[in-house]
């Protein structure tokens, strides 16, 4: 069994270039409890075991670089790993390798394979103390062989330090020659010369066969350098005891000539080498292709630079005159003389396209005289003629003879005036072709490249100034714009009404569009079709047609008018079908605008706005100004309805305060009442109790009998009274009960029927058959429902009359109203008719709880309670509950 170490932590170092081995020897020791740190090589381990201190080191003999041997007297001349045991562990089985490690300063030996089994007792002994040692008598001859192993490769490593000496002395020499072919090298010699006098000191100084550049970029530069054959190849390998035998080969290298990762062309080199040297050349020859590439890029870019300080002096002189101005008339002039004049030219034009009618080009600059004006010039769909091909083909055309040319038309116009040359550029603003430079000579004239790059240099500043001109008129027109939409919306902001909102910016849209006439419309509430609201400059025999029209929102045109986001717009309208609908037919209008009004996503209403004179075309910057008239009429609209919103919850808001403060009223009163109640009720129990009882005592007939039934009916009003009180302030426990309204009317009707109240008058019962069932309190609603009835009757009850009961659906609720025909409300009570105490009747015939107690018990069922009143015709008291759709009716316990 291994000797499992004391100390878990012992950390060991093994150093080792087998990376199996090591993987092996972690597993074993780790798994004995040991912390392993590994190493490479002798480097490394010397790092290792400066830094980790371990407690024992493992160490291969056949190490790369430094070996064991070398290691071990390393690593045990520092103090602080003086006493550490290093143990070899090695498959360099030789005989006397054992005495030669341990002469060398190791304190152990374990050959390799190791034995895993084994291996960790080995190592728990060596940490123990055990150490190994050679025998007196062999010592000596193991100690001189290891003294002259070292003294050998001592000498081999002064050799190879004197060889590569001698290399970095013949390198320097390359690099110094290098230099000197480099340094008279300019870029003022252009690509190709640069290059012939470049690569034969290059040649000379690596000492190549032969050296050749083939340039991509610029194209077709090809130069080639060859040396004698009887030179001596300079290699630098030669001098260094390495002379030039028949094992020397002919290597070809093809590199790469790159700058910024952008290939320029290859390099191409011929070199005779011994074995072993071309890896060293070539990282020359990578070296001096960089800098041949940087070369070839300088003279190219010297060349580029120069051509264009030719293009720049014409250029800057350009900007100068077109940055004069930034009306497009004075630049389009401008750059015609002054091409005219770099050019030397009897004519130049500058035709640009016509926005309105495709495919033509107008004249709008020319500097030089002609006899006949050519103001256009168009192309068809075979775009031919030479307009039509650099419109088509969007690149420069150029002839010395123009007239002998197939494709040309209009010879007669050319031939009249003498033309013979001629130089077509168009002119680009990005990528949108917006016209065409032309230059004319009377005599022969050959183009040349660089008047042709001159042309459209010029051409390309000219398109620049022209998109400064547009962009500045742009600019002024949306200033112009911006203070439009500015003044519309303090003038639509100014107002709260409607109508004055709509008017204002109905003016301002037609205004700013220059339009003849406008009209704002407006979605009704229902949505079911526009009305117009305002007109602005609508002829006086329309007006009456007009203010009278409505369009239907379900006409499919005008449907179509809803659905699009944006405007709805025609130059030439009486053409177009979407403006068919007959009220489009009432204007004789030339163009329209339709500018929807949307808030939210929806339209809400819109802008039709109509030129009557002349065509209208529309522009991007108009449409947007209309879409922007229209979204601050569509907010100052909004905050419109919303003010009058406002102003409708301020009148709830009022009503609603009333109803609080009457509702504390009746809080109070209830409460009044309550106490009130008790109060009376205690001597009243008295009084009906005697009263009763002394009745009993006196025969009918007899003296006081008279008024002791006088007693008792007055004293049995004043118990209603008390009991009414108390209704009032102190209600019942709430007991709902899905049923039939129509059967509580009708249980109600019963009870006033076997009372005899409706002897004297007629009565109507109208009842809506299925309808849907209440959850109400049964008791309370009938007490509600014979309030208003016996109201009814008291009020018939001198004249008769007619009583009707009527019940219906009404959305969510169902409605009941009670109709008489008696003397109807004064105006001026009907706002009071719901306050406790408060009745019309005798004071011997009401108390004036009835009404306020039915109101309390149809707002606890989620109800309302209102009343209709004519003077001298009758009453209606409308209730209105809660319905509950598909419920399922409940038996009434009372009934």
């Amino acid at each position: 069994m291994p000797v499992r170490p004391l100390d878990q932590k012992t950390k060991i170092l093994y150093i080792e270039d087998n990376r199996e081995n090591r993987l092996l020897v972690r597993a074993v020791l780790e798994a004995a409890g040991y912390m392993i740190v590994d190493a490479e090589d002798g480097l490394a381990g010397i790092e290792a075991a400066i830094r980790e201190e371990p407690s024992l080191i493992l160490l291969d003999i056949n190490l790369p670089g430094v070996d064991g041997y070398e290691l071990v007297a390393i690593l045990k001349s520092f103090p602080n790993l003086a006493s550490t045991p290093v143990v070899a562990l090695t498959a360099y089985a030789m005989q006397g390798d054992r005495q030669r490690t341990l002469v060398a300063g190791c304190d152990g030996y374990i050959q390799k394979p190791i034995d895993v089994d084994a291996f960790p007792r080995q190592v728990a002994e060596f940490l123990g103390g055990k150490r190994e040692r050679v025998e007196s008598r062999d010592e000596g001859v193991y100690l001189r062989e290891l003294n002259q192993r070292l003294v050998y490769r001592l000498l081999n490593q002064v050799e190879e330090l004197k060889r590569l000496n001698q290399h970095f002395v013949r390198r320097a020499s390359q690099l110094e020659d290098l230099h000197h072919s480099m340094q008279d090298i300019t870029s003022e010699l252009g690509v190709a010369r640069m290059l012939e006098k470049l690569l034969g000191g290059l040649s000379q100084a690596i000492g190549t066969t032969s050296l050749s550049v083939e340039l991509s970029e610029p194209p077709g530069i090809h130069v080639a350098v060859r040396r004698g054959s009887a030179e001596q190849p300079r290699s630098v390998l030669t001098g260094s005891g390495v002379g030039p035998a028949e094992d020397w080969a002919e290597v070809e290298w093809k590199l790469p000539l790159t700058v910024r990762g952008r290939p320029l062309g290859v390099m191409i080199a011929r070199h005779v080498l011994p074995p072993g040297a071309k890896a060293d050349e070539e990282q020359l020859l990578k070296i001096v292709a960089d800098q041949v590439a940087i070369a070839v890029e300088n003279a190219r870019l010297y060349e580029g630079v120069m051509r264009r300080a030719a293009e720049q002096e014409s250029l800057v002189e350009s900007g100068r005159l077109l940055t004069g101005t930034l009306q497009v008339s004075g630049v389009l002039h401008r750059l015609s003389e002054l091409v005219r004049s770099r050019f030397g030219a009897d004519v130049a034009r500058i035709l640009i396209s016509d926005d309105d009618v495709p495919g033509v080009f107008r004249l709008r600059a020319q500097a030089g005289t002609t006899r006949t004006a050519k103001d256009t010039a168009q192309h068809g769909e075979d775009n031919e003629g030479v307009i039509g091909w650099i419109a088509t083909h969007r690149t420069p055309l150029a002839y010395s003879d123009v007239l002998t040319e197939p494709g040309v038309k209009r010879r007669e116009w050319l031939a009249s005036e003498g033309f013979v040359s001629f130089l077509g550029l168009p002119l680009f603003l990005e990528s949108e072709l917006v016209g065409i430079l032309t230059i004319l000579y009377r005599a022969r004239h050959a183009f040349t490249p660089e008047e042709l790059a001159l042309g459209e240099a010029l051409a390309t500043s000219a398109s620049v100034a022209i998109r400064n001109a547009r962009l500045y008129e742009q600019t002024q027109e949306r200033l112009r714009q911006t203070e439009t939409l500015l003044a519309v919306s303090q003038d639509a902001s100014s107002t709260l009404e409607l109508t004055e909102i709509l008017r204002r910016t109905t003016r301002a849209m037609v205004r700013s569009l220059g339009a003849d006439t406008g009209g704002a419309w407006l979605l009704t509430e229902d949505g079911s079709r526009f009305v117009p609201i305002v007109g602005y400059h609508v002829p006086r025999e329309l007006l009456g047609a007009l203010e009278s029209a409505t369009l239907k929102s379900m006409d499919p045109r005008v449907s179509d008018w809803r659905r699009v986001e944006g405007p709805v717009y025609a130059s030439h309208s009486q053409e177009d079908t979407r403006f068919t609908h007959p009220f489009a037919r009432l204007l004789p209008h030339k163009s329209i605008l339709i500018q929807p009004m949307r808030w939210k996503g929806v339209s809400i209403g819109g802008f039709a706005i109509a030129w009557l004179k002349e065509h209208h075309r529309f522009t991007p910057d108009e449409l947007r100004l209309a879409e922007g008239i229209a979204l601050q009429a569509a907010v100052a609209s909004e905050n419109s309805r919303l003010y009058e919103g406002e102003k409708q919850k301020l009148v709830e808001l009022k009503r609603t305060q009333a109803q609080l403060i009457q509702s504390t009223k009746l809080a109070a009163i209830g409460e009044l009442a309550a106490n009130i109640a008790h109060e009376i009720n205690n001597p009243l129990t008295s009084v009906l109790g005697f009263a009763s009882y002394l009745a009993e005592q006196v025969a009918p007939g007899q003296p006081m009998r008279e008024e002791l039934d006088l007693i008792q009916e007055e004293a049995g009003r004043a118990r209603d009274i008390v009991r009414d009180l108390l209704h009032f302030s102190r209600q019942r426990e709430f007991i709902p009960q899905i049923t039939d309204l129509n059967t509580v009317l009708e249980q109600t009707l019963s009870m006033v029927r076997r009372q005899g109240a409706l002897d004297a008058i007629s009565l109507r019962e109208e009842y809506a058959p299925g309808l849907a069932p209440v959850e109400i309190d049964v008791p309370r609603i009938k007490q509600v429902f014979l309030n208003l009835i016996n109201n009814a009757v008291y009020v018939m009850k001198d004249r008769g009359g007619s009583l009707t009961i009527r019940s219906q659906a009404s959305g969510a609720m169902v409605q009941v109203e009670v109709t008489d025909t008696g003397t109807g409300i004064a105006p001026e009570h009907l706002d009071r008719i719901f306050e406790p105490f408060f009745t019309t009747k005798p004071e011997v015939s009401g108390t004036g709880l009835g009404l306020s107690v039915s109101l309390g018990i149809v707002e606890s069922h989620g109800g309302t309670i209102g009343v209709q009143s004519e003077l001298g015709v009758g009453s209606t008291f409308t209730v209105r509950l809660p319905a509950k759709p598909g419920a399922t009716v409940e038996d009434d316990p009372d009934a």
